[in-house]
């Protein structure tokens, strides 16, 4: 298995459809606190959708390897020198690209080790799709970023293979956006006690909740009573297989990731790279680019999801009209919303899911 040689860790590969020579490979990144095995649910339907569904664990979370003290020391604050915050943002900036560069080398060896068809264009057949989910979309912002090494991964061309980066249901902050006036959930609130943070954020965060069509209309804490939220409704064994508790408790690596992230600009600094690279002005998709500059971007929401989710996409479409008024080349980006659906859609409506992840543009719902 691929991951043998990687720090991240594939809990679960469909494997190839039987007798297809024409099928997409869907990579899955998980969020914060709930790991790969959320999205198991999705396996049942790949061959169904001529698929082969791998799901990834990044480091710290089960099977994959924990974190060294030298790359903790890359989140922490640097507290001496006169040149303090910028060495902490240029450590931050070190941290994610180290964190692309695990990824990049991963699907490289998918490439070489497993088989992994490159994208054909004129049949629309093949080739890879990444998706990150929630605060995993940073490591997505984060490949997009760092896109100068994709031509040459271990010998291979990502370019000839990576076809769409979906971004799926992410909170504002791991995109860099403003916060409401008032925001709030559970990883924020001083009154939570720290050893129980991580199941009330579990809890609020998969709750279905009933917003209005403006800012003022958000909903923060309360979910709706029916569906209760997808946790509750979780078999103990169920939840032992999907959430780890660790990476996202107070001092862990996504702990500090996310606060000091958000503190220092680190997760705008990844996002304005990945949406406004600097040959922003080509965006052709041509069969012989050399990275994937070219490939779809995909941003998928789901508009039960707690509060930060909405957020995010009603900041997205401000910041595409905002460059298209300036005239600011921005990467082209396509927008599907699932309606009814909260943050663990893959979960609660697994076919739904993986359609909006791999059907084509003018198939997605809207």
């Amino acid at each position: 298995m691929a991951s043998s040689t990687s720090p991240l860790h594939i809990i679960k590969d469909s494997g190839a459809p039987k007798g297809s020579s024409g099928y997409v490979t869907l990579v899955i990144l998980h969020g914060y606190a709930w790991h790969g095995g959320s999205f198991t649910k999705m396996i049942p339907f790949a061959e169904k959708y001529d698929a082969r569904i791998i799901l990834v664990n990044r480091r710290d979370y089960p099977g994959s390897q924990p974190y060294t003290e030298e790359e903790l020391a890359l989140l922490r604050p640097v507290v001496e020198g006169k040149s303090a915050e910028e060495k902490t943002q240029e450590n931050l900036w070190t941290y994610m690209r180290d964190r692309a560069a695990e990824l990049y080398a991963l699907l490289a060896t998918l490439v070489k080790e497993e088989g992994i068809l490159p994208y054909h264009r004129e049949t629309d057949t093949g080739g890879v799709i990444v998706a990150g989910w929630s605060f995993g979309a940073c490591w997505l912002t984060a490949l997009l970023a760092h896109g100068d090494i994709a031509s040459n991964v271990q010998g291979v061309n990502l370019g000839h293979y990576v076809r769409r980066i979906v971004l799926h249901d992410p909170p504002y902050g791991p995109l860099g956006y403003a916060s409401p006036p008032e925001p709030w959930n559970p990883l924020i609130d001083p009154t939570v006690p720290p050893e129980i943070v991580v199941a009330e954020f579990a809890k609020w965060v998969s709750g279905y909740y009933q917003h209005g069509s403006t800012p003022e209309e958000l909903e923060y804490r309360v979910p709706l009573e029916d569906p209760v939220p997808t946790i509750m409704r979780l078999t103990d064994e169920e939840r032992d297989s999907v959430l780890c508790g660790g990476p996202g408790s107070p001092g862990g690596s996504d702990d500090l990731l996310h606060a000091n992230g958000l503190r220092y600009g680190l997760f705008k600094r990844l996002k304005d790279a990945a949406f406004y690279p600097p040959q922003a002005s080509d965006f052709a998709q041509t069969a012989d680019s050399d990275t994937w500059k070219g490939a779809e971007l995909r941003y998928v929401w789901c508009d039960r999801s707690v509060w930060d989710m909405p957020w995010c996409c009603w900041a997205l479409h401000a910041e595409i009209d905002e460059a298209k008024k300036n005239g600011k080349r921005m990467r082209p980006i396509t927008v599907s919303r699932i309606r009814g659906a909260n943050h663990f859609v893959h979960w609660d409506e697994p076919e739904r899911a993986l359609r909006a992840f791999i059907c084509k543009a003018e198939d997605l719902e809207t």
